[in-house]
Formats: structure tokens, C-alpha cells, sequence
């Protein structure tokens, strides 16, 4: 640290009082019973559970000082203040073991990480290089990992606070579809399992009544062209296309309102629902759920999911169609990037009709998505099938209560 940064942050001493003030997510909290105050400078510092825990060349109280001013004067994420921090990774490793320890402020440090997985790789290094490639730390997949007790609290603390299905989800894609409905329980008093929001254009029963009127044009296996007539309800009147594709019992249609608003509905019959299953819409909604609320451009954005009826509802992606396709998995996975950034791998090279190419016109709600414009220039596709996906973070441990792997598909079929 330069001699700067040191006057700085001495003159400042008083504007780290705030993280002395219960504050849960900016603060360490005085009232826990396994707190310290340790004296060593002219202001004394809290931290907690650090008994055993060496510090060397800078003690914890610097660490804190630097670490909560970054956090509070700079609203620096709190891995990212973490790694601004210059000290020898032996110091590092403990003043980071003393933060896992402490409920407060490892909750704070995970979530920092957990909300920015597209950067995981480049803080996995640089966390690496900070603590040393020796650390526990870095080894989360380990039951006696520091970071691995603080993370089963992280989760504990996330599935028991969240409000909606969605926010899981935004987490990580892995759910186990029993502990979902459990919590959809919890918040709703029923099984009725929900995600996401019926689309505006679908006003009243609308979307409900169109499942019914599809039901009877539903086919299972190889599936033939048709054409749908158009349904008319309350004055309002929508038109339907029929996609051939797949082979397995989802039944994908086209669903046009007189907004001139495309959606994509896909249906199953009700006996096959699951939120585990291979091929199940369920499982598929946990997986587009977590694209979709990471705002990826990459895949079709969900909108609805119900696990009763077993249907989804989807943005709808206009079909510019792949050129001279290599059905490699390298050269699908190169122009999906965002799977990758997002710790998806996509596992599927059957069919011709799963992916398109990206383009401002595929739809106007892509826009938005991280990353767009240079997706663009880089001519990146968009899936609008993910059946074959399964996922990892290194930082986002599976925990056997939570989560189990996402059914590969393509497994089956080797």
C-alpha cells in the first residue's frame, strides 16, 4: 500500500465506526457471543472466532480497517476489497479464515461472489494468488474447507430468506425439485409450484384456456406439420404455429397475440412433470430460470412456468437459421459463451433447430442481456433448447440437503 493510501485511511479511522453498528451486510456485529475486541491499535476492532489464528506482518486490525474501507467508502464488493488488500498470503489466509468464521461478514463475502459468476475464473486466480494455491480456502469442494462450512450457512441463510422460487434460481440451476416445492410450500400454502409471471398479453384465463384448446394438437414422437386455427377469446384473437422438432413428448407451439407479440408455448402431458427428469419442462424451467434472471443473451428468455399444467411460456426468437453448421460441441459452445461464463456446459449437437443466430431483430427484450451489442459483432448464436446442460462453480459447492447434478441428457443416448 502506498504512502498515500496509509494517510488516508489513518485520517479516516472514524468512518469505519459503521461497520461497528449491527449493520448485517456491511458490518460485524458486536452482540455475537464469539466476538473479540482485539486492542492493539489506538481504536479497537471486532472480529471474530480468530483464536488460533496467526497474523504476522500486519495484524487484523490494518486488515479490517483497509478491508471495511473499501467496503463502506469505496462500496467495493467485499471479495474485490478483499483482493485489493497488499499483505503476505499467510496473513491473507487468516485474516480470510477469521471472515469465513464470522456469520455476518462471510455471508457478506460469498454473496459478493455468488453475484458475479461470469467473473468466478479471474477471482478464482486471483484469490488463488492471495491466499496461496495451499489454502483450504481455495479448496471449497472440501468438507473441512472454511469456505465450504461458511457456504452450507450462506445456502442455510439464502433458502430460508428468499421470497420467491426465482431468487434460488438466479443462484445457481441445481435444485432439487423436492426442495423447490417445499419452499413453494413454505411461501404459499400449497403445491402449486409457479415461476416467473404470465405475460401481460395473456389477460384473465387467457393462457390457461389456450393450453386446453393446444392439448388435443399435441403429439408424441415423431411429429408431422399441421396447420392450427386461430382461437378467439373476449374479442381477442391469436394465431399458432406448430414446431415439428423433437421427439420427445414437449410439444412446442408458436402463440401470436393481436399485439402482434410472439411467445413461444411449450407443454407436455401433466403425467410426465418433474423438476429432475431428463427432458422434463421442469428441470428445463430451473435452467432457463438461472439464464434468464443472470440476464444471459445466449438463450430464450422464460417468462412462466407451471408445474401443474407442466407448460412454459417463452420469449419468442425469430429463426435465422445456422450456415454451414459443424454440429461440434467445441463450435456450439464457442458461439454460446455465456454458458460457459455462467458455469453452464451445453452438451447437445443433435439437431438443426435448437439454436439460431443472434441478431438485434431476434427479439427486443434481448437488448438488455449482459453483454449484447459485442455479441452481435461477434455473430454469437441463441439456444432456445436446453436439455443437455449440466453445471459447476467452483465457488458454488453442491450441498447434498440442496442440490443435486442436472440430468445430462445426451448421457442417455452412450
Amino acid at each position: 500500500m502506498g504512502t498515500d493510501m496509509k494517510i488516508n485511511l489513518q485520517n479516516n479511522i472514524t468512518n469505519f465506526n459503521t461497520y461497528k453498528k449491527g449493520n448485517v451486510n456491511n458490518s460485524i456485529n458486536t452482540n455475537n457471543t464469539n466476538t473479540c475486541i482485539i486492542k492493539h491499535s489506538s481504536k479497537p476492532v471486532y472480529a471474530h472466532n480468530i483464536s488460533n489464528i496467526h497474523f504476522g506482518s500486519r495484524n487484523i486490525n490494518d486488515l479490517y480497517e483497509e478491508y471495511n474501507w473499501y467496503i463502506n467508502h469505496d462500496h467495493t464488493p467485499a471479495i474485490n476489497s478483499f483482493l485489493k488488500i497488499e499483505a503476505d498470503q499467510k496473513d491473507m489466509d487468516s485474516f480470510l479464515t477469521a471472515i469465513l468464521n464470522t456469520d455476518d461478514r462471510s455471508y457478506q463475502f460469498i454473496d459478493s461472489l455468488v453475484k458475479q459468476p461470469r467473473n468466478i475464473n479471474q477471482l478464482t486466480t486471483e484469490l488463488t494468488e492471495k491466499v496461496g494455491a495451499n489454502s483450504k480456502i481455495t479448496m471449497p469442494f472440501l468438507y473441512d474447507s472454511p469456505y465450504n462450512k461458511a457456504y452450507n450457512k450462506y445456502i442455510d441463510s439464502k433458502y430460508n430468506n428468499a421470497h420467491t422460487i426465482s431468487e434460488l434460481l438466479r443462484v445457481r440451476p441445481d435444485w432439487k425439485g423436492d426442495v423447490l416445492l417445499e419452499k413453494h410450500r413454505q411461501l404459499k400454502g400449497n403445491d402449486s409450484l409457479e415461476i416467473g409471471n404470465i405475460p401481460k398479453e395473456f389477460p384473465d384465463n387467457h393462457l390457461f384456456l389456450i393450453a386446453d384448446y393446444l392439448k388435443d394438437k399435441m403429439e408424441i414422437g415423431l411429429k408431422q406439420n399441421k396447420k392450427i386455427e386461430n382461437l378467439k377469446l373476449d374479442n381477442r384473437e391469436y394465431e399458432f404455429k406448430f414446431f415439428t422438432e423433437g421427439k420427445s413428448e414437449k410439444n412446442v407451439f408458436g402463440v401470436f397475440t393481436p399485439e402482434k407479440k410472439k411467445y413461444v408455448l411449450k407443454m407436455s402431458d401433466e403425467k410426465f412433470k418433474s423438476l429432475d427428469k431428463p427432458f422434463a419442462l421442469g428441470t428445463l424451467a430451473k435452467i432457463d430460470t438461472y439464464l434468464t434472471t443472470n440476464r444471459s443473451r445466449n438463450s430464450a428468455p422464460l417468462c412462466y412456468y407451471n408445474h401443474d399444467k407442466n407448460m412454459s411460456v417463452y420469449k419468442y426468437i425469430e429463426h435465422f437459421n445456422v450456415d454451414n453448421k459443424q454440429n461440434s460441441l467445441e463450435e456450439i459452445s464457442k458461439h454460446l459463451p455465456d454458458f460457459a461464463n455462467l458455469g453452464l456446459a451445453y452438451n447437445d449437437n443433435v439437431g438443426d433447430k435448437n439454436y439460431f443466430v443472434l441478431k438485434r431483430n431476434s427479439n427486443e427484450d434481448l437488448t438488455n442481456t449482459e453483454g449484447f451489442a459485442d455479441a452481435i459483432m461477434r455473430q454469437e448464436w441463441i439456444s432456445v433448447d436446453n436439455d443437455h446442460v449440466t453445471y459447476n462453480n467452483k465457488f458454488q459447492p453442491p450441498i447434498s440437503k440442496y442440490h443435486s447434478s442436472l440430468p445430462n441428457a445426451m448421457q442417455m443416448f452412450f
